[in-house]
């Protein structure tokens, strides 16, 4: 049984009138004598005499008093649980800077209470600002298929949760061997130099490159770092190439550097993750997270 289907039976029994009732509730008046109908099925009993014009039966009168009650208590509690999730501190997520995806996933929040906390992506070793308790969630690429990675995140006590995927690109000069071909095979990339471009998330983003294009190709790793995920505007990678996710838009922009989305003919992309703290405290975080990921 809906709930708007008892608001709806509230207002009819307050008009008295099919017709008075759908045009507040904008509905047509057919659609309004259907949904009474069809409560009267789901209840078993009729809630009006329509021989009597539209007089509610003393079941009809019964119920509308229960239903009022129950409304009431319903609309109550939903105020008093909004304003308790209000009361807890706000969520403090992790940002670095422009991050493409991240308006849409604050759209998701709802009531629940957030600031964003500004991090250089070259400031902090991976996961160490939830550990240290900076921000109270962040995201990151997935790493669960690391062993290592996922058991120093399971020592710190951070558990996390998926929430969608990042486009990647592979780029390069446009004087790189490689960036004259019309498709890149990963068979392309053997013994290539792969640009790194944070010092403090060095082994974790090797980790990630490593797992989307594979451990048997011989790759280099040659760090390059950035402040921010902006400076791609500008970054020079020589002879090296990069795997960039967040913020790929300030590569297409660029005249002097080659694109790729696609490896083998198949899209490239980085699993996008939440990391949290699995025993916070504070409830506004898991609500997120359930929101976030749902």
């Amino acid at each position: 049984m809906r709930l708007e289907t008892l608001r709806e039976f509230v207002v009819f029994a307050k008009c008295r009138n099919f017709s008075a009732a759908a045009q507040e509730l904008h509905l047509s008046q057919p659609a309004m004598s259907v949904h009474i109908s069809n409560l009267e099925k789901e209840l078993g009993f009729k809630l009006v005499d329509r021989r009597r014009g539209a007089e509610l039966t003393p079941a009809g009168l019964r119920f509308l008093s229960g239903v009022q009650n129950a409304l009431a208590s319903y609309d109550e509690a939903v105020r008093d649980c909004g304003d308790l999730v209000k009361s807890y501190p706000p969520v403090r997520i992790k940002t670095t800077g422009d991050i493409p995806f991240l308006p849409d996933l604050l759209a998701r929040a709802g009531g629940i209470p957030f600031e964003l906390v500004e991090i250089s992506i070259d400031s902090l070793p991976p996961l160490v600002e939830l550990d240290k308790e900076i921000v109270d969630m962040s995201t990151c690429y997935d790493f669960s298929f690391s062993t290592e990675l996922s058991a120093d995140a399971e020592r710190r006590g951070i558990a996390m949760a998926r929430i969608g995927q990042d486009p990647v690109l592979i780029c390069m000069n446009r004087d790189h061997p490689l960036a004259s071909h019309s498709v890149l095979r990963r068979e392309d990339l053997r013994g290539v130099t792969v640009a790194i471009t944070s010092n403090k998330w060095y082994d974790f983003m090797v980790a990630q490159v490593l797992h989307l294009l594979g451990e048997d190709l011989n790759l280099g790793f040659r760090m390059i770092s950035v402040a921010s995920p902006l400076a791609l505007r500008y970054i020079d990678l020589g002879d090296a190439v990069a795997c960039c996710g967040i913020n790929t838009e300030a590569l297409t922009g660029r005249d002097d550097v080659v694109l790729f989305d696609e490896l083998d003919g198949k899209p490239l992309v980085f699993d996008q993750v939440i990391a949290y703290r699995a025993e916070d405290p504070n409830p506004n975080v898991h609500a997120l997270v359930e929101m976030f990921s749902s």
